[in-house]
């Protein structure tokens, strides 16, 4: 398999494919660009981050009878944020402060990530359509990402249902 660049992150910070098809966040250091680090396997990420949704999975299999396609693109945003919340903290210990400062600015990295979870994702066309649209419409993920601004690992389910029931009257 050839090593590819699938994501540009920053001008320094990619999401990468290697020559044995493991995907990996890269930080290109120094200006020869010849020279990377290895940051995590996105698969690490991956894991940590449905470890997490898996806690509130009794709560959105109840409601997502009712709400399905609002469920789905709930649960896939949720999934971005707490991607977005680990590569940054990873991230921290390697980048110079002046990038990680624009990472954390604005929602590039978000609307990046959603991209890469949406090509990942086995989700129905009906619900990859829909996110497609959100995420191409910056205004629209812009005020439902929002949402999601204090999210982190371990929040309480109580906090996350609330975010959920907010997001549903924002959303309608």
């Amino acid at each position: 398999m050839e090593e590819t660049i699938l994501y540009k992150l920053t001008d320094s910070l990619f999401i990468y494919r290697d020559k044995d098809g493991k995907e990996r966040l890269i930080y290109i250091a120094g200006p020869s660009q010849e020279h990377y680090i290895q940051i995590i396997n996105m698969k690490e990420i991956e894991n940590n981050v449905n470890i997490a949704i898996k806690r509130y999975a009794a709560f959105f299999e109840t409601d997502a009878k009712e709400n399905l396609n609002k469920t789905m693109l709930f649960i896939f945003l949720l999934k971005v944020k707490l991607y977005e919340e680990y590569i940054l903290r990873i991230l921290l210990g390697h980048m110079l402060f002046d990038e990680y400062d624009q990472l954390t600015k604005d929602n590039k990295l978000a609307s990046i990530i959603a991209e890469y979870l949406l090509n990942k994702e086995p989700l129905s066309k009906v619900v990859k359509d829909l996110i497609k649209g959100i995420i191409e419409d910056t205004n629209k993920f812009n005020k439902l990402y929002s949402l999601f601004k204090d999210v982190t690992f371990g929040m309480p389910k109580y906090y996350i249902e609330h975010i959920y029931r907010e997001f549903l009257f924002v959303y309608s």
